[in-house]
């Protein structure tokens, strides 16, 4: 032990203050992205949740050869969606993803035939808003069919 020279091994106190730092400053660019991402990601979660409601409600329609009616309201800043056919309920009474709380005209309903057709004249755009802004739309056209858009308005 008398002719061996003893080593220090370890990080030292700067190169431990750069590694944080630079977490750090990654952290603080990351952080504003991924909160965007997030509310995107439940918006986008919400509207394609409410679309198969959509869907689901125009099946029943037709395999139960009656009217079927989706209803979407406002209520406590939170979005409720609940269907039913002939006084039977389709799908039990949902609340949309929390971060999704604006809905532009409160209540809408989507109405479809025993034949899956909507019983509206025209296309039905219900536009569903987050919290950061953002606003996409579900478009249920005459002939029944439901998609939707992040946008404005579906084609």
């Amino acid at each position: 032990m008398l002719g061996r020279q003893h080593r220090e091994s370890g990080f030292s106190l700067i190169e431990l203050m750069i590694v944080v730092a630079i977490i750090g400053i990654a952290a603080a660019l990351a952080i504003p992205n991924y909160v965007q991402w997030k509310s995107q990601y439940d918006l986008r979660e919400a509207v394609s949740e409410f679309a198969s409601n959509l869907n689901l409600s125009r099946v029943v329609a037709m395999n139960r050869n009656r009217q079927a009616t989706v209803t979407i309201q406002l209520g406590g800043g939170l979005i409720n969606v609940s269907g039913t056919a002939g006084g039977a309920q389709i799908f039990s009474p949902e609340t949309l993803n929390g971060n999704v709380t604006g809905l532009p005209g409160g209540t809408t309903n989507v109405a479809f035939s025993s034949l899956g057709l909507s019983t509206a004249a025209a296309n039905q755009v219900i536009q569903i808003a987050n919290t950061a802004g953002l606003i996409y739309s579900v478009s249920v056209m005459p002939s029944g069919k439901v998609t939707w858009c992040p946008t404005l308005t579906c084609p």
